[in-house]
């Protein structure tokens, strides 16, 4: 995932590589002084400078230790408040460092809204109306008759209108409700026209029921998860205007048995006339329990039960008509089983920010937007990791091999749950995350918004692609809404807040604020198909070959292989990639043909793999290549190596670093990666690389695997502290 854009909730920047060139002239510094935001709103600048440089600024700033050169301070339009703001000029350069010195960047912003005139008609002179007028950003106000509001944000605006008396008659409004989109600058209007209250010949009906629970159609085709909490709808119309506040009785059933009666009151001064999903206030609603959600249920609502509102028909107030309860489809969801890996960087020592604590933080966005009844979430020991530090851009493509690294992890692990990394980055805008599409490994930062992060990479492990939005990698061809939108009304229960329908997907790469119909439909048939990953059902635990790699822009990576002791895990389907296990007499030990897994959020168009392959004692013993065939590519293989008399000397040595830090120090020409686990667990801590490398542990000893290629010289070490 890519972080695109600055909200509220969300830090989400553009894509760009952190720091500068460390030689040159004397560093220098940037002030960027902004002015003309109210306090709590958040300004969106970002810097760019010399050696790709870039840094985001959300208030005054002064950024120290610049590279001597150019820099260019770009501010974009923000709102606040419920209105937007402009600043005075978007692009600006500055000179930085040598004789510049300390030098100042002002970013003044200024409001820059539309406006929209409601005009009042047909009450008489001197009463008041009751007209409110809500929008984007908690924006709200109330209005007694016409006015012009104006510096307002860009976005939705409901204008919603209640009945009220005056000269002792009752008045009703004629729209009830009505929306107005209004761009930036743009001016737009709105009439309400008040009249006498129908009487006599008014009918009152339920247009539409449904549950949402994260998200859901006016037709109610979203399918409802058991267990999760929800909340109910229901859509009650009238034939004319009118001041009537009628009661709705609403029933559940389960397999034809009454199980629960709501009684719900009106929620304005009269009924509208036309149905309106973009305001609360036009709906008859409830919160409904999770345990009240359950298969076989169904649901009946009736208006006016009570018969206290005089009507012309009293044959329609049931829904559905008939008396016969709707079916709700009501799905069995699997508990997402999921366990955080803290992912610390030997080449600069951070850790991410992931603990026992905190770890349910990550899971508050997927619980919100995903259909998700339950969790179970664990922490794994810390993974240290020799790779390059992951940057902004990934060009060094260590996010990449990072995750190559996590999915070997869960498969020497033989574990069945979800992993995810965290990881804790030099920079704050840029990758954000990354994961494999379907499948059951992925990864995010530790920062602003991280559980976002953690939604959208889980949605790719749930087989969905991008949402097209914010110019992603690899966008879905079938998702149906322009410009990511979500298409559809989304509801925060929790929050109970609404979600508009432009609002967008969190599988985008722009602000990612809800879910679409079509995405939690994809979600939750993937979950409900799988039952989630389970790998080796029914294997027992056996000596297995950890094979793995990648395939980046089109070319093979084969890591070396190790010994496991572990679950077998195969390929689920055959595919247009294999790899080989020989003998010195090219006898082959066994041949897999697999179709890998594809890593979304990435550029280099990657695709990984991480199998364990059964292979008793006899076969290990006699192992001596392994080739990964890519079409179109020439074949790659690792070979064991002869150690010869070098595998009676010390092979490996550890210094203590102080702490919980260790030193590794070994022979990479002979051993390019090393397998260390700890020895109480048998969980690997690292596949450290490059001759030396630190990990980080508490334990006085360690096991290590030094791969000879294809297999490994297993070794104890004691740890001096």
């Amino acid at each position: 995932m890519v972080v695109r854009r600055l909200c509220a909730l969300l830090l989400l920047v553009s894509a760009a590589a952190c720091g500068g060139d460390p030689a040159g002239p004397a560093p220098g510094s940037l002030t960027v002084s902004v002015s003309g935001l109210p306090d709590g709103t958040v300004a969106d600048v970002g810097v760019s400078g010399p050696g790709g440089y870039a840094h985001q600024v959300s208030a005054t700033e002064t950024i120290s230790g610049l590279s001597a050169g150019v820099y260019t301070v770009e501010a974009r339009s923000v709102a606040g408040g419920g209105f937007a703001y402009r600043p005075s000029q978007t692009t600006q350069s500055v000179e930085v460092g040598g004789s510049s010195g300390a030098v100042t960047a002002q970013v003044t912003y200024g409001v820059a809204g539309a406006s929209l005139a409601v005009t009042v008609n047909g009450l008489p002179s001197g009463a008041a109306a009751a007209v409110t007028v809500t929008g984007p950003n908690g924006f709200e106000r109330q209005l007694t008759g016409s006015g012009t509001l104006t510096e307002l944000a860009a976005g939705s605006y409901t204008i919603a209108a209640a009945g009220v008396t005056a000269t002792d008659e009752p008045y009703a409004p004629d729209p009830a409700d009505q929306t107005v989109s209004l761009a930036e600058g743009e001016s737009g209007g709105a009439t309400v026209t008040y009249g006498p209250a129908a009487a006599g010949s008014l009918d009152l009906r339920i247009d539409r029921l449904y549950i949402t629970q994260s998200v859901q159609t006016y037709a109610g085709t979203v399918p409802l998860v058991s267990g999760r909490d929800g909340y109910l709808r229901v859509f009650v119309v009238a034939n004319g205007t009118n001041t009537a506040k009628p009661d709705v009785r609403v029933r559940f059933f389960e397999g034809g048995v009454q199980v629960s009666e709501l009684s719900l009151t009106a929620p304005s001064q009269s009924v509208p006339l036309t149905a309106s999903e973009g305001r609360l206030g036009s709906s008859w609603n409830v919160p409904i329990p999770g345990a009240l959600i359950r298969q076989n249920l169904s649901i009946q609502a009736t208006v006016d039960p009570a018969n206290t509102v005089p009507e012309v028909d009293e044959s329609d107030n049931d829904y559905p008509a008939g008396g016969v309860p709707l079916a709700l489809d009501v799905r069995t969801v699997p508990t997402f089983d999921v366990r955080f890996v803290p992912v610390i960087q030997s080449a600069n020592g951070r850790r991410g920010n992931v603990s026992n604590a905190n770890k349910a933080t990550y899971l508050q966005a997927a619980m919100k937007v995903h259909p998700l009844a339950a969790y179970d979430a664990d922490l794994r020991a810390p993974y240290t990791t020799s790779q390059p530090v992951v940057q902004a851009d990934n060009g060094n493509n260590a996010w990449n091999r990072i995750l190559n690294e996590l999915d070997a992890l869960r498969t020497a692990d033989g574990s069945s749950r979800y992993y995810y990394g965290v990881i804790n980055p030099p920079y704050d805008g840029g990758i954000a995350g990354i994961g494999y599409i379907g499948g059951p490994t992925a990864m995010g930062w530790d920062r602003a918004g991280a559980d976002f992060v953690a939604a959208h990479e889980w949605g790719h492990n749930w087989g969905r692609q991008h949402a097209p939005c914010g110019d992603p990698s690899g966008p879905d061809p079938d998702y149906p809404y322009a410009g990511g939108a979500i298409g559809v009304y989304g509801f925060d229960v929790a929050a109970q807040s609404l979600k508009t329908p432009n609002s967008t997907d969190i599988m985008g790469y722009c602000a990612n604020e809800w879910i679409s119909d079509y995405t939690y439909k994809g979600v939750l048939a993937w979950r409900t198909a799988r039952a989630d990953m389970v790998v080796g059902i029914g294997e027992a635990v056996q000596p297995c070959l950890l094979v793995w790699g990648r395939i980046v822009d089109g070319e093979p990576v084969l890591e070396p292989a190790f010994q496991v002791v572990t679950r077998p895990r195969l390929p689920d389907r055959r595919g247009p990639y294999s790899v080989e296990a020989t003998t010195a007499d090219g006898s082959a030990l066994f041949h897999l043909s697999f179709a890998a897994q594809r890593v979304a959020d990435d550029k280099h168009g990657s695709e990984h793999f991480a199998f364990a392959v059964p292979l008793p004692a006899q076969d290990a013993a006699r192992l001596a290549a392994v080739r990964l065939v890519v079409p179109g590519r020439p074949a790659v293989s690792v070979r064991a190596a002869d150690e010869g008399a070098a595998a009676q000397a010390p092979a490996l040595q550890a210094t203590s670093l102080g702490g919980d830090r260790v030193a590794l120090s070994w022979d990479a020409s002979r051993h390019p990666v090393v397998m260390v686990r700890d020895p109480a667990t048998g969980q690997v801590i690292s596949f450290a690389r490059g001759g030396r490398s630190e990990v980080v542990t508490d334990r006085p000893d360690l096991d290590v695997q030094l791969s000879n290629g294809v297999t490994g010289r297993a070794m104890r070490i004691t740890v001096p502290r």
